[in-house]
């Protein structure tokens, strides 16, 4: 053999385990369509063990349920809270929204479990 065909031979066999190894990755990939069907039934498998557990143990106390303080914001305040907010935001933005574009036009109080 010449050292032509060597080199081609190479290149062969490398391209060849290159195309057999991408297909070994997408058959693999296109599995996990497959995953949540499988973590579902992974869970209803070992929960009758959590089940029993449970049921072992003795129930918590009950607690008192406390009665939520509400806070008043009074309109002088808004000021500062807008600028919080708009701080905030510019910051979870990573800085990419100029000072300028954003306006808050209203503040509601989300209602906490």
């Amino acid at each position: 053999m010449n050292v032509f065909s060597t080199a081609l031979l190479n290149t062969l066999m490398g391209m060849g385990t290159v195309f057999v190894v991408l297909i070994c990755i997408s058959l693999i990939i296109s599995l996990f369509v497959y995953v949540p069907g499988l973590e579902a039934k992974w869970k209803r498998m070992f929960s009758h063990r959590k089940k029993k557990q449970n049921t072992e143990e003795r129930p918590a106390p009950k607690r008192p349920v406390l009665e939520e303080e509400t806070e008043e914001i009074s309109p002088e305040d808004d000021s500062e809270l807008v600028a919080v907010i708009t701080a905030a935001i510019i910051a979870s933005m990573g800085g990419t929204v100029s000072k300028d574009q954003l306006v808050v036009r209203s503040i509601r109080r989300v209602k906490r479990r």
